[in-house]
């Protein structure tokens, strides 16, 4: 009996413990690791010193140099990952490790640039598409917005209808309008804007218009531009186009009928005579032997008064050719020792007058003889100072030409006081006309600036006035035209930064 109790006693103490074990068992907690590497997108190169933050737990760690970046002793369950680095977008992923296993997850950063919106496509303000007669300055317009409301900076093209380069580029405007000049006449332009938010760059469509016909022309010039001379056409109430761009070109002579104008070119690297239109257009050579002589900027020629040739120097020869280029004829040839420097034909008599120099610029001689060349006669000299070409009067009775009324000389050429003269072809009597006569009879000083060179000047077409170029003695400063009465009287400025004028 004792012995079964004792065995009772035993089972119920065993039955006690078993239910306490029962009541305080846990599951034990199950650790992994979440690892991965963090790569640039565009080329899958790593990035280093990314951060990358998990959630929940909000623990953060940076990537090797290899990218790479570890979290241990994570719990098992979900959790999110988000990666990030200056300069770059926010990338996130997801992942759920289970324990003895932890997968490399990738993440891949985007440049922030990339995410950026781009601006809207420029549209068109002003001028209207396809417009006509527009003013050789206008203002361009047009409109453009950033999604990103991001600066936004334009460049504009502008280019000439058939151009394969643009005329004219204009960059890093900020504002959304442009004012443009100089444009050419009776002339179609293409531009396009283009528009930047410091990320992207959005081109507009390509819009055109057409400027205004051509205007009537009253004179035409040269102008120096970097090292070159261009020829220029001005209205006589001051408006200016430039008429030539390639190569250097100078002394436009306008013919004779008012609706060419031949000039001097060094485009096909010997200087050659061209004709061209009023408006610049459909530019031809004329000559095959070049025009030539001491001095390039001192050669001059004209057209035959009925406007069918040309006539022009090439040292010691008088050469006429027709304007299509045919018929090449010697005029004239000169004495040895001499070349020939310019020349000017009247229909007065068919005669010519044109200048020699010798071996150097300070000997000149002007002669005038038949249009066969005969009957030569030398009617001024100056063996020791610079003389310019002459011209005819209207009436062919008298020469107007420019000399230095000093005897300086230099190796350059140089004049001091450069005057304007005119010669009586009956007489031989000079008159100066940089010195104004008095109405007594007497010489009065006229307005000439002491210290200048008045130079090439010519006729109105209707005689009553001249024009001709103004310029200090030095030759390095502005050139100015001025426009004068026949006696030299009246003498104001006509244009600015402009010189070898010719009356149309």
């Amino acid at each position: 009996m004792k012995a079964f109790s004792n065995v009772l006693i035993l089972l119920i103490g065993l039955t006690g413990l078993l239910s306490c074990n029962e009541d305080t068992f846990i599951d034990p907690v199950q650790l992994t690791t979440v690892r991965g590497r963090v790569l640039y997108s565009v080329n899958q190169q790593p990035i280093r010193n990314a951060t990358v933050k998990l959630t929940p737990g909000n623990r953060v760690v940076a990537t090797d140099s290899a990218g790479l970046f570890r979290f241990d002793s994570v719990i098992v369950g979900s959790y999110t990952l988000q990666a990030s680095k200056t300069g770059y977008g926010t990338e996130v992923a997801t992942v759920a490790p289970a324990a003895g296993a932890s997968p490399v997850v990738t993440i891949l950063l985007t440049d922030d640039k990339t995410q950026n919106r781009p601006p809207t496509t420029p549209t068109l303000v002003a001028p209207a598409q396809n417009s006509t007669t527009q003013s050789t300055t206008l203002t361009l317009k047009w409109t453009a917005t950033d999604p990103n409301r991001d600066s936004l900076t334009y460049t504009v093209l502008l280019y000439r209808s058939g151009a394969a380069t643009p005329t004219a580029s204009y960059t890093g405007l900020v504002a959304d309008s442009l004012v443009i000049s100089g444009l050419d006449y009776n002339t179609t332009y293409l531009w396009q804007v283009i528009a930047a938010d410091g990320i992207n760059t959005v081109n507009g469509p390509i819009w055109s218009f057409q400027t205004g016909l051509y205007p009537d022309y009253s004179y035409v010039f040269v102008r120096r531009m970097n090292g070159q001379f261009q020829i220029f056409g001005a209205t006589a109430d001051g408006a200016v186009n430039q008429l030539t761009r390639s190569g250097s070109n100078w002394r436009p002579i306008v013919s004779p009928n008012r609706q060419k104008i031949a000039f001097i070119s060094n485009t096909d690297t010997e200087l050659q005579l061209y004709l061209m239109n009023l408006d610049g257009s459909n530019r031809q050579q004329v000559t095959t032997v070049p025009i030539a002589g001491l001095s390039a900027a001192d050669l001059s020629f004209c057209w035959s008064p009925d406007g069918t040739q040309l006539l022009y120097p090439s040292n010691d020869r008088l050469y006429a050719v027709r304007t299509d280029g045919t018929g090449l004829r010697v005029v004239s040839r000169t004495r040895t020792g001499r070349v020939w420097a310019g020349c000017d034909w009247t229909p007065q008599g068919n005669l010519i007058a044109a200048r020699t120099t010798g071996t150097d610029l300070y000997d000149n001689e002007l002669a005038v003889f038949s249009s066969d060349g005969s009957a030569n006669r030398v009617v001024y000299t100056r063996r020791d100072a610079r003389v310019g070409n002459p011209v005819f009067s209207v009436n062919g009775r008298q020469l107007l030409f420019s000399a230095d009324s000093t005897n300086f000389q230099n190796e350059q050429g140089r004049q001091l006081d450069a005057r304007l003269y005119l010669l009586d072809l009956s007489s031989t009597a000079v008159t100066d006309l940089s010195r104004a006569q008095s109405s007594t009879g007497g010489s009065t000083q006229s307005n000439k600036i002491a210290g200048t060179n008045d130079l090439e000047p010519r006729f109105s077409p209707t005689g009553g006035n001249i024009i001709f170029t103004n310029t200090d003695n030095t030759g390095l400063n502005q050139r100015t035209v001025y426009i004068a009465d026949t006696d030299g009287r009246n003498r104001k400025v006509l244009l600015q930064q402009a010189e070898m004028p010719y009356w149309r």
